[in-house]
C-alpha cells in the first residue's frame, strides 16, 4: 500500500474557497491529510474522505482506513479537522467551516465527488457539505450522529473545554509531558468518570516548544462555535433541501446519539437513509472494526458515477 502523508495549503482560485449557505461565505483552510491506496482500488471511483470526531484526529482512523482501502475498492483519505491534530488552529469552527475545508481539499486534489464519511463532529461537517453542495457527494456515511441534539450525558461538555483553557497554563513548565498528564488527571476525574473517555482527554495534552503545555485541539475555537456544532445544529440547516443520495448511518447500540427520535429528524434531511446498529459505543469503528469495515465496503462497492 502506498501511504502518502502530505501537509498542503489548500487555496481556492482567486484566493477564496467558499461554501455558500445563508448568503454567507466561509473560507476553507489547509488540512493535514493521509491518503491510503492499495492496488485493488478503483481510482476512477470517488474516494472515501473521513473526518474524525471532536477531540480526536486522523490517527484514530489509521487502522480502519488501512483495512478499508485493502478490502474495499476505494481510496481512503483521512483528514485532521481544523483546530485538531496537525491542521491549522484558526478562528471559526462551525459545521460550515469544516464543510468548506473538505470542499477545499477536493478542489486541491481535483476531486469531483467523494464518499463523505464523518464521525460525530466530522459527521456534521459531512452532513452540511451534502446538504449545501450535493453535487460533490456521491454517498454519505455517518457514524453515530444525526442532526438532532447531542445527548446531555456526552462526556465532551462545554465545561471540559473551558477546563482545558484554564488548566494548561497552570501546569508547571518544568514537568515532562508524562508528569503534566499526571498533574491534570485528578482535575478532570471530577468531571469525566469513564476511564476511556478520560484517557482521550488526558492524552490530548501536548508539551510545546517553549516548554509550556497545550492541547492537540483548540479549545477556544471549539467553544466559539459550540452552539452551532453541539446544541443547535439543526437550526443551521433551515431552508436547505433534503439530500436525496444514499446515506448509511452506522450507530452504536450502547450510545445515546441515535434514537428513534433522532432517526426521525435524520429522515427529514436525508430521506434515503439506511440505519445499521452495531454492539458498540459512540466510537463504533473502534469497538467493532471488522463489522464496520464490512458495512462500509458493501455500501461503497458500486460506483454511481463511474
Amino acid at each position: 500500500m502506498a501511504r502518502q502523508r502530505l501537509l498542503c495549503s489548500i487555496l481556492s482560485r482567486g484566493g477564496a474557497q467558499v461554501l455558500r449557505n445563508f448568503q454567507s461565505f466561509v473560507q476553507g483552510t489547509r488540512l493535514e491529510y493521509v491518503s491510503y491506496i492499495s492496488p485493488r482500488n478503483q481510482m476512477q471511483a470517488p474516494p472515501i474522505v473521513v473526518m474524525h470526531d471532536l477531540n480526536l484526529s486522523l490517527e484514530s482512523w489509521r487502522q480502519v482506513a488501512v483495512n478499508l482501502s485493502q478490502v474495499g475498492l476505494r481510496q481512503v483519505i483521512t483528514v485532521d479537522a481544523r483546530n485538531h491534530g496537525l491542521s491549522p488552529y484558526i478562528s471559526g469552527h462551525s459545521p460550515m467551516h469544516l464543510a468548506a475545508d473538505v470542499e477545499a481539499l477536493m478542489s486541491h486534489q481535483g476531486l469531483n465527488k467523494i464518499v463523505a464519511l464523518g464521525h460525530g463532529m466530522g459527521g456534521r461537517a459531512m452532513m452540511t457539505l451534502a446538504l449545501t453542495q450535493p453535487q460533490l457527494v456521491e454517498r454519505v456515511i455517518l457514524v453515530d450522529i444525526t442532526p438532532a441534539p447531542v445527548p446531555s450525558n456526552f462526556y465532551l461538555t462545554r465545561q471540559v473545554f473551558e477546563m482545558m483553557l484554564q488548566v494548561a497554563p497552570s501546569i508547571p513548565s518544568n514537568l515532562s509531558l508524562s508528569e503534566g498528564r499526571t498533574f491534570i488527571l485528578p482535575l478532570f476525574q471530577d468531571v469525566v468518570h469513564d476511564a476511556s473517555e478520560l484517557r482521550r482527554i488526558i492524552y490530548n495534552l501536548r508539551k510545546m516548544q517553549d516548554n509550556t503545555f497545550g492541547w492537540a485541539v483548540n479549545p477556544q475555537a471549539v467553544l466559539s462555535s459550540w452552539g452551532e456544532m453541539m446544541i443547535n445544529y439543526e437550526a443551521t440547516l433551515g431552508g436547505l433541501r433534503p439530500y436525496m443520495g444514499e446515506v448509511l448511518l452506522i450507530a452504536g447500540a450502547q450510545s445515546e446519539f441515535v434514537t428513534t427520535t433522532s432517526i426521525a429528524v435524520m429522515q427529514r434531511y436525508f430521506p434515503n437513509t439506511v440505519v445499521q446498529i452495531l454492539d458498540a459505543g459512540h466510537c463504533v469503528y473502534e469497538d467493532q472494526p471488522e463489522q464496520f469495515v464490512e458495512l462500509v465496503v458493501e455500501f461503497t462497492q458500486t460506483c454511481l458515477v463511474c
